[in-house]
């Protein structure tokens, strides 16, 4: 939360050509709501069940960047899914600065504590430190631009060869008797 993935996923994903699936704008589409309004809605609970849901779907997309939330920290279940077809990349940033970006769009986080952001921030950033060392890139975003970090996962990418499978396609019979190309969305 704060550490500029958002923009730096748009940014790596409009770099390589590849579709961007940002859990957080793909919930507020679905629910038609801003996801706080939908938190408040709906409870922690049910939230983060509907995060699941959408990992469970867009990490099978090809040639995509995928932006998880940070409302909530990671799980071994979402780390396990995203982690079978791709490569996880953990952006983190000093807690001051974490605290200075999340102050600009004050009401924007769901789980966000305005009341005590210094102490909230602190919290989250204790319970994904953990992550840091399951991650196959970490990236201290604290005096990065979302472009520098976006530059670092190409580079990184580039530097140990990861690349997507080819797709296989198969031909799925439909209604009216047509047959139309589905696409296996699986990424190495």
């Amino acid at each position: 939360m704060g550490t500029g993935k958002s923009r730096a996923a748009r940014i790596l994903a409009d770099g390589l050509d590849w579709q961007l699936a940002d859990t957080d704008r793909i919930m507020e589409k679905e629910t038609g709501m801003k996801m706080a309004d939908y938190w408040r809605k709906v409870g922690a609970e049910e939230f983060q069940r509907k995060e699941l849901e959408i990992i469970r779907r867009v990490r099978f997309f090809h040639e995509a960047v995928i932006a998880v939330g940070g409302n909530y920290p990671m799980t071994e279940q979402k780390f396990q899914l995203l982690k079978k077809h791709g490569l996880i990349v953990l952006m983190y940033a000093n807690s001051y600065r974490l605290v200075e970006r999340v102050k600009r769009r004050i009401g924007k986080r769901p789980t966000m504590d305005y009341n005590d952001v210094d102490g909230f921030v602190r919290r989250m950033s204790r319970k994904w430190v953990k992550w840091t060392k399951r991650a196959d890139l970490v990236i201290n975003t604290t005096c990065k631009h979302p472009e520098q970090s976006a530059l670092m996962v190409a580079r990184f990418m580039d530097r140990h060869h990861i690349k997507f499978m080819k797709q296989k396609h198969n031909h799925v019979e439909h209604r009216h008797g047509k047959s139309k190309l589905h696409r296996h969305k699986r990424s190495h």
